[in-house]
Protein backbone atom coordinates (compact mmCIF):
# COMPACT_ATOMS: atom_id res chain seq x y z
CA UNK A 1 0.00 0.00 0.00
CA UNK A 2 2.94 2.54 0.53
CA UNK A 3 4.23 2.06 -2.29
CA UNK A 4 1.30 2.23 -4.32
CA UNK A 5 0.90 5.44 -2.60
CA UNK A 6 4.43 6.77 -3.16
CA UNK A 7 3.57 5.71 -6.85
CA UNK A 8 0.32 7.95 -7.30
CA UNK A 9 2.40 10.80 -5.13
CA UNK A 10 5.34 10.53 -7.79
CA UNK A 11 2.71 10.20 -10.54
CA UNK A 12 1.39 13.70 -9.17
CA UNK A 13 3.86 15.22 -9.03
CA UNK A 14 5.15 14.87 -12.27
CA UNK A 15 2.01 15.89 -14.02
CA UNK A 16 2.26 19.04 -12.23
CA UNK A 17 5.52 19.91 -13.31
CA UNK A 18 4.71 18.58 -17.39
CA UNK A 19 3.19 21.81 -18.58
CA UNK A 20 5.61 24.20 -16.44
CA UNK A 21 8.46 22.24 -18.07
CA UNK A 22 6.98 22.91 -21.68
CA UNK A 23 5.97 26.40 -20.75
CA UNK A 24 9.59 27.16 -20.51
CA UNK A 25 10.67 25.23 -23.60
CA UNK A 26 8.05 27.04 -25.41
CA UNK A 27 9.04 30.38 -24.13
CA UNK A 28 12.93 30.15 -24.68
CA UNK A 29 14.34 33.33 -26.19
CA UNK A 30 16.90 32.67 -28.92
CA UNK A 31 19.22 35.75 -29.66
CA UNK A 32 20.40 36.78 -33.12
CA UNK A 33 23.42 38.69 -33.90
CA UNK A 34 22.35 41.01 -36.70
CA UNK A 35 25.45 42.77 -38.57
CA UNK A 36 25.30 44.80 -41.31
CA UNK A 37 27.92 47.24 -43.54
CA UNK A 38 25.18 50.15 -44.26
CA UNK A 39 22.89 52.26 -42.68
CA UNK A 40 19.44 52.38 -41.09
CA UNK A 41 17.78 53.61 -44.07
CA UNK A 42 19.79 51.54 -46.75
CA UNK A 43 19.47 48.01 -44.83
CA UNK A 44 15.34 48.80 -44.25
CA UNK A 45 14.24 46.93 -46.74
CA UNK A 46 16.61 44.23 -45.98
CA UNK A 47 15.85 43.73 -41.97
CA UNK A 48 12.33 43.54 -42.96
CA UNK A 49 12.91 41.00 -45.09
CA UNK A 50 14.78 38.56 -42.20
CA UNK A 51 11.88 39.49 -39.55
CA UNK A 52 9.48 38.52 -42.68
CA UNK A 53 11.62 35.54 -43.00
CA UNK A 54 11.71 34.63 -38.91
CA UNK A 55 7.57 35.09 -38.75
CA UNK A 56 7.31 32.25 -41.85
CA UNK A 57 9.44 29.93 -40.00
CA UNK A 58 7.41 30.28 -36.68
CA UNK A 59 9.77 33.40 -34.89
CA UNK A 60 8.12 36.37 -33.40
CA UNK A 61 10.48 39.31 -32.14
CA UNK A 62 10.17 39.84 -28.60
CA UNK A 63 8.40 36.62 -27.91
CA UNK A 64 10.67 33.67 -28.87
CA UNK A 65 13.37 35.65 -30.23
CA UNK A 66 15.25 38.77 -29.98
CA UNK A 67 17.62 40.53 -32.47
CA UNK A 68 20.54 42.55 -31.70
CA UNK A 69 20.82 44.91 -35.31
CA UNK A 70 24.36 46.09 -35.50
CA UNK A 71 25.10 48.66 -38.29
CA UNK A 72 28.09 50.65 -39.57
CA UNK A 73 26.94 53.37 -41.66
CA UNK A 74 28.92 53.02 -44.44
CA UNK A 75 32.03 52.83 -42.65
CA UNK A 76 33.66 49.43 -43.31
CA UNK A 77 36.28 50.39 -40.43
CA UNK A 78 33.74 49.87 -38.08
CA UNK A 79 32.59 46.42 -38.81
CA UNK A 80 35.27 44.57 -36.46
CA UNK A 81 34.02 46.62 -33.49
CA UNK A 82 30.78 45.87 -34.34
CA UNK A 83 31.17 42.36 -34.54
CA UNK A 84 33.67 42.10 -31.48
CA UNK A 85 30.37 43.55 -29.40
CA UNK A 86 27.96 41.51 -31.27
CA UNK A 87 30.34 38.08 -30.15
CA UNK A 88 30.13 39.17 -26.60
CA UNK A 89 26.48 39.47 -26.63
CA UNK A 90 26.62 35.42 -26.82
CA UNK A 91 24.14 35.29 -29.48
CA UNK A 92 22.46 31.79 -30.98
CA UNK A 93 23.82 32.70 -34.29
CA UNK A 94 24.74 35.69 -36.08
CA UNK A 95 23.86 37.29 -39.82
CA UNK A 96 25.39 38.94 -41.90
CA UNK A 97 26.57 39.97 -45.05
CA UNK A 98 29.46 41.02 -48.00
CA UNK A 99 32.89 40.29 -47.62
CA UNK A 100 34.03 42.47 -45.06
CA UNK A 101 31.11 42.09 -42.69
CA UNK A 102 31.73 37.55 -43.18
CA UNK A 103 35.40 38.81 -42.29
CA UNK A 104 35.17 40.50 -39.23
CA UNK A 105 32.41 38.35 -37.18
CA UNK A 106 34.71 35.28 -38.18
CA UNK A 107 37.29 36.67 -36.43
CA UNK A 108 35.41 37.54 -33.50
CA UNK A 109 34.38 34.08 -33.40
CA UNK A 110 35.30 30.28 -34.69
CA UNK A 111 32.27 29.01 -32.72
CA UNK A 112 29.21 30.50 -32.68
CA UNK A 113 27.41 30.22 -35.99
CA UNK A 114 27.32 32.46 -38.98
CA UNK A 115 24.47 32.67 -41.49
CA UNK A 116 25.38 34.50 -44.54
CA UNK A 117 22.38 36.64 -46.24
CA UNK A 118 24.34 37.38 -49.15
CA UNK A 119 28.04 37.04 -50.61
CA UNK A 120 29.95 36.63 -54.13
CA UNK A 121 32.54 33.87 -54.11
CA UNK A 122 32.19 32.46 -50.76
CA UNK A 123 34.85 29.43 -51.23
CA UNK A 124 37.48 31.77 -53.10
CA UNK A 125 37.29 34.17 -50.20
CA UNK A 126 37.74 31.45 -48.06
CA UNK A 127 34.56 31.66 -46.39
CA UNK A 128 33.76 27.94 -46.26
CA UNK A 129 35.34 24.91 -47.93
CA UNK A 130 32.92 24.28 -50.57
CA UNK A 131 29.28 25.19 -51.34
CA UNK A 132 27.85 21.42 -50.45
CA UNK A 133 30.00 21.10 -47.44
CA UNK A 134 30.39 24.45 -46.10
CA UNK A 135 32.74 23.08 -43.17
CA UNK A 136 33.21 25.22 -39.61
CA UNK A 137 30.73 27.59 -38.37
CA UNK A 138 29.97 29.90 -41.74
CA UNK A 139 26.92 29.23 -44.04
CA UNK A 140 24.16 30.94 -45.63
CA UNK A 141 23.29 32.37 -49.34
CA UNK A 142 25.68 32.96 -52.67
CA UNK A 143 25.18 36.02 -54.64
CA UNK A 144 27.31 33.78 -57.92
CA UNK A 145 28.05 37.05 -59.59
CA UNK A 146 30.83 35.07 -61.16
CA UNK A 147 27.85 33.53 -63.00
CA UNK A 148 25.94 36.72 -64.36
CA UNK A 149 28.94 37.64 -66.23
CA UNK A 150 28.17 36.66 -69.42
CA UNK A 151 24.84 37.89 -69.26
CA UNK A 152 26.33 41.63 -68.06
CA UNK A 153 28.49 41.36 -71.39
CA UNK A 154 25.47 40.42 -73.65
CA UNK A 155 23.19 43.02 -72.33
CA UNK A 156 25.59 46.12 -72.51
CA UNK A 157 26.38 44.99 -76.28
CA UNK A 158 22.90 44.96 -77.03
CA UNK A 159 22.33 48.05 -75.54
CA UNK A 160 25.21 50.19 -76.49
CA UNK A 161 26.17 49.71 -80.23
CA UNK A 162 29.50 49.28 -81.18
CA UNK A 163 30.94 49.01 -77.87
CA UNK A 164 34.52 49.21 -77.83
CA UNK A 165 35.44 49.56 -74.20
CA UNK A 166 33.94 48.42 -70.90
CA UNK A 167 35.18 50.29 -67.39
CA UNK A 168 34.74 48.07 -64.55
CA UNK A 169 34.61 49.68 -61.31
CA UNK A 170 36.40 47.56 -58.95
CA UNK A 171 38.08 47.72 -54.87
CA UNK A 172 40.90 46.06 -53.69
CA UNK A 173 39.75 42.91 -53.52
CA UNK A 174 41.29 39.01 -54.52
CA UNK A 175 37.58 37.81 -56.07
CA UNK A 176 37.63 41.12 -57.78
CA UNK A 177 40.51 41.00 -59.45
CA UNK A 178 39.47 37.67 -60.20
CA UNK A 179 35.96 38.84 -62.32
CA UNK A 180 38.38 41.63 -64.01
CA UNK A 181 40.13 38.52 -65.40
CA UNK A 182 36.98 36.29 -66.51
CA UNK A 183 35.81 39.58 -68.29
CA UNK A 184 38.47 40.52 -70.28
CA UNK A 185 38.95 36.85 -71.38
CA UNK A 186 35.12 36.79 -72.51
CA UNK A 187 35.56 40.19 -74.03
CA UNK A 188 38.80 39.18 -76.00
CA UNK A 189 37.32 37.77 -79.07
CA UNK A 190 35.02 40.04 -79.08
CA UNK A 191 37.61 42.70 -79.50
CA UNK A 192 36.52 45.12 -76.35
CA UNK A 193 38.66 46.12 -74.29
CA UNK A 194 38.51 45.96 -70.23
CA UNK A 195 39.83 49.39 -68.35
CA UNK A 196 39.76 48.48 -64.28
CA UNK A 197 39.24 51.47 -62.20
CA UNK A 198 40.15 51.31 -58.50
CA UNK A 199 38.13 52.85 -55.62
CA UNK A 200 39.47 52.29 -51.91
CA UNK A 201 37.40 54.22 -49.47
CA UNK A 202 34.10 56.94 -50.84
CA UNK A 203 36.66 59.54 -51.22
CA UNK A 204 37.91 57.35 -54.28
CA UNK A 205 34.49 57.86 -56.28
CA UNK A 206 34.72 61.13 -57.59
CA UNK A 207 38.54 60.29 -59.07
CA UNK A 208 37.34 56.98 -60.12
CA UNK A 209 34.76 58.23 -62.56
CA UNK A 210 37.39 60.97 -63.71
CA UNK A 211 39.48 58.73 -64.96
CA UNK A 212 36.39 56.48 -66.83
CA UNK A 213 35.48 59.66 -68.38
CA UNK A 214 39.32 60.19 -69.43
CA UNK A 215 39.42 56.71 -70.84
CA UNK A 216 36.35 57.91 -73.05
CA UNK A 217 35.06 54.08 -71.78
CA UNK A 218 31.93 53.39 -73.97
CA UNK A 219 30.25 51.84 -70.89
CA UNK A 220 30.62 50.69 -67.14
CA UNK A 221 29.99 47.57 -65.14
CA UNK A 222 30.11 48.08 -61.65
CA UNK A 223 31.51 45.34 -59.17
CA UNK A 224 29.34 44.69 -56.10
CA UNK A 225 30.87 45.43 -52.71
CA UNK A 226 29.33 47.48 -49.97
CA UNK A 227 31.78 50.35 -50.66
CA UNK A 228 29.18 50.93 -53.79
CA UNK A 229 25.68 49.11 -52.66
CA UNK A 230 25.72 50.91 -49.70
CA UNK A 231 25.53 54.33 -52.05
CA UNK A 232 23.73 53.54 -54.97
CA UNK A 233 22.55 56.78 -55.78
CA UNK A 234 26.16 58.21 -55.37
CA UNK A 235 27.51 55.97 -58.06
CA UNK A 236 24.06 56.80 -60.23
CA UNK A 237 24.84 60.55 -59.91
CA UNK A 238 28.31 60.15 -60.81
CA UNK A 239 27.95 58.11 -64.08
CA UNK A 240 24.75 60.49 -64.96
CA UNK A 241 27.34 63.69 -65.05
CA UNK A 242 29.32 61.49 -67.08
CA UNK A 243 26.65 60.25 -69.09
CA UNK A 244 28.36 56.81 -68.92
CA UNK A 245 25.72 53.80 -69.80
CA UNK A 246 26.35 51.49 -66.72
CA UNK A 247 25.34 48.03 -65.69
CA UNK A 248 25.23 46.96 -61.54
CA UNK A 249 24.91 44.13 -59.71
CA UNK A 250 21.64 45.01 -57.81
CA UNK A 251 18.23 46.47 -58.05
CA UNK A 252 18.63 49.32 -55.50
CA UNK A 253 20.97 51.24 -58.23
CA UNK A 254 18.30 50.90 -61.49
CA UNK A 255 15.49 52.25 -58.95
CA UNK A 256 17.70 55.10 -58.52
CA UNK A 257 18.20 56.01 -61.54
CA UNK A 258 20.66 53.51 -63.02
CA UNK A 259 20.14 52.30 -66.54
CA UNK A 260 19.61 48.63 -65.64
CA UNK A 261 20.85 45.84 -63.03
CA UNK A 262 20.89 42.19 -63.07
CA UNK A 263 21.37 40.46 -59.74
CA UNK A 264 19.62 38.54 -56.67
CA UNK A 265 16.80 40.35 -54.75
CA UNK A 266 18.51 41.26 -51.63
CA UNK A 267 15.85 41.43 -49.59
CA UNK A 268 14.50 38.22 -50.83
CA UNK A 269 17.85 36.81 -50.08
CA UNK A 270 17.59 38.29 -46.15
CA UNK A 271 14.29 36.68 -45.93
CA UNK A 272 16.03 33.17 -46.82
CA UNK A 273 18.42 33.70 -44.33
CA UNK A 274 15.86 33.27 -41.88
CA UNK A 275 15.15 29.56 -42.82
CA UNK A 276 19.51 28.89 -42.08
CA UNK A 277 18.82 30.74 -38.74
CA UNK A 278 15.78 28.52 -38.39
CA UNK A 279 18.00 25.08 -39.07
CA UNK A 280 20.54 26.33 -37.02
CA UNK A 281 18.27 26.91 -33.98
CA UNK A 282 16.59 23.54 -33.92
CA UNK A 283 19.83 21.62 -33.76
CA UNK A 284 21.89 21.80 -37.60
CA UNK A 285 25.34 22.42 -37.60
CA UNK A 286 26.14 24.97 -40.31
CA UNK A 287 29.79 22.78 -41.46
CA UNK A 288 26.66 20.51 -42.71
CA UNK A 289 24.09 22.76 -44.50
CA UNK A 290 25.12 23.47 -47.93
CA UNK A 291 25.25 27.17 -49.44
CA UNK A 292 22.27 27.99 -51.56
CA UNK A 293 22.34 29.69 -54.85
CA UNK A 294 19.88 31.67 -56.19
CA UNK A 295 17.08 30.42 -57.88
CA UNK A 296 16.31 33.94 -60.01
CA UNK A 297 18.28 36.52 -61.28
CA UNK A 298 15.98 39.90 -61.77
CA UNK A 299 16.77 42.14 -64.77
CA UNK A 300 15.66 46.00 -64.19
CA UNK A 301 15.69 48.41 -66.68
CA UNK A 302 14.61 51.95 -66.34
CA UNK A 303 13.69 53.55 -69.79
CA UNK A 304 13.96 56.76 -68.38
CA UNK A 305 17.61 57.24 -67.98
CA UNK A 306 18.10 54.86 -71.36
CA UNK A 307 16.23 57.90 -72.63
CA UNK A 308 18.28 60.63 -71.06
CA UNK A 309 21.56 58.76 -72.75
CA UNK A 310 20.09 58.81 -75.97
CA UNK A 311 19.51 54.80 -76.13
CA UNK A 312 16.99 52.55 -77.22
CA UNK A 313 16.39 49.43 -75.43
CA UNK A 314 15.51 46.46 -78.33
CA UNK A 315 11.95 45.51 -77.51
CA UNK A 316 13.72 41.23 -76.54
CA UNK A 317 15.24 42.55 -73.52
CA UNK A 318 12.31 44.62 -72.38
CA UNK A 319 10.17 41.60 -72.83
CA UNK A 320 12.81 39.80 -70.76
CA UNK A 321 12.65 42.25 -67.89
CA UNK A 322 11.49 41.12 -64.58
CA UNK A 323 10.86 45.34 -64.02
CA UNK A 324 11.18 48.07 -66.75
CA UNK A 325 10.72 52.06 -64.87
CA UNK A 326 9.66 54.18 -66.78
Amino acid sequence: MNLRRQLLVALATASLWLPVRLLAQQQKVYRIGFLGPGKESGARSFIAGFRLGLRENGYVEGRNVMIDIRLADDDLARLPGLAADVVRRSPDVIVTASPPGVRAVMEATRTIPIVIAAVYDPVGQGFVASLSRPGGNVTGLSVQYEDTIPKLLELLTAIVPGLKEIAVLQTVDRSHDNFVARITAMTQPMQIAIQPIGARAPSDLEGAFARIADAQSGALMVLPHPLFNTRPDVLVRLAAARRVPAIYPFRSYAEAGGLMSLGIDLADSFRRAAYFVHRILQGAKPADLPVEQPIKIDLVLNLKTAKALGLAIPRSLLLRADRVIE
